[in-house]
């Protein structure tokens, strides 16, 4: 009995390793296939490539993972609002962020309304009701980029309203189960600290919840200063050091010069550009890549990129990426070269 056992045992052991074996193929024939389509698609997306739905890049729930842009970790999309005109309120577990591109008008958030002009960034946090007012005499377009990550936390499901859609079995669904987690977690608004390092993360629910209540809901342009730095004229709307009502993506701005060009450097994390203005071209690895007024700029892992404006007129890019894997999971920004007028 003992030596049919062993041998069952083998035999279990044969077919795990077995198993193992294939699987690791086939996550190498994966990889190489999404490096392949890294390689392929095209890292300038212009404004007829756009999908006609409501992501540019691609859906939020990652199901056209590399098959629209050189980027899995982010997407976008666009809004153009009439004057007078409102979009239908909305909720989702993702915190959003719009970039107003012209035009003005309100956000209201859970009832609560927040103006907005052209420049500014407006900030909605996770689970909150939100719904956009176009102000006359020209309505508003906005950019809204997204991050793609929570299709891996089997949290999608839980979105009544993730496809701007809703029904009662959702609704009915959302206020058993989500909205009464969100209020309980909302209603932890101080914490007494302890002597042990767990004490730290219990602190963190009250100091977000803090944060989301007394931080703005939109970052004026006026009051975010521009710096010269190596990388080039810069202006930062959220950074790792800014308190702001969701943190997500960091948002910077950078106006480039006629003829002059960027810095040029590489990080391990993506990153995606909106044109706001002007004209140029990218250098990914030496190669070129055009780019015009309302163009994305997708820049993929691991890439020697750099900014080129050979119009004439100054240029203005808007760029986005993960805020905390950015700055502290994958190593930071290797500087490859200073901007063409930095002056140290």
């Amino acid at each position: 009995m003992a030596q049919k056992n062993r041998k069952a045992d083998e035999g279990s052991q044969a077919g795990i390793t077995a198993e193992h074996y294939y699987d690791y193929e086939a996550r190498f024939v994966k990889q190489k296939r999404e490096q392949e389509r890294i390689n392929f698609l095209p890292r300038v997306i212009k404004p007829p490539m756009f999908a006609k739905g409501e992501f540019a890049l691609g859906d939020l729930r990652v199901f056209s993972r590399y098959t629209v842009a050189p980027l899995s970790m982010l997407t976008c999309g666009f809004l153009d609002l009439r004057a007078g005109a409102r979009t239908e309120p909305r909720r989702m577990l993702p915190s959003l962020i719009a970039y107003i591109i012209e035009g003005s008008g309100e956000a209201v958030q859970d009832g609560l309304k927040i103006p907005f002009a052209s420049g500014d960034v407006v900030i909605i946090p996770p689970f909150t009701t939100y719904q956009f007012i176009a102000h006359a005499p020209q309505g508003f377009r906005a950019w809204l980029p997204q991050i793609r990550l929570w299709h891996g936390q089997g949290l999608l499901w839980r979105d009544p309203m993730a496809n701007g859609e809703s029904d009662h079995e959702t609704e009915s669904t959302s206020d058993e189960n989500i909205a009464p987690l969100f209020q309980s977690r909302r209603q932890v608004r101080s914490f007494t600290a302890g002597k042990t390092r767990y004490d730290w993360f219990l602190s963190r629910l009250a100091d977000e919840n803090r944060i989301e209540r007394e931080s703005p809901r939109v970052i004026r342009a006026a009051d975010c200063a521009w710096e010269n730095s190596r990388q080039g004229r810069l202006k930062f709307y959220i950074s790792r050091w800014t308190e702001v009502a969701a943190r997500g993506l960091d948002v910077m701005a950078q106006e480039i010069s006629p003829k002059e060009r960027s810095g040029e450097h590489r990080h391990i994390f993506e990153e995606l550009l909106l044109v706001v203005k002007g004209r140029g071209y990218d250098l990914h690895d030496g190669t070129q890549h055009r780019w015009a007024e309302g163009d994305l700029i997708c820049v993929p892992p691991m890439i020697v990129h750099q900014h080129i404006n050979d119009g004439k007129e100054s240029a203005q890019l808007l760029s986005v990426w993960p805020q905390q894997p950015g700055h502290e999971l994958l190593g930071g920004i290797e500087q490859i070269h200073n901007a063409s007028d930095w002056k140290s």
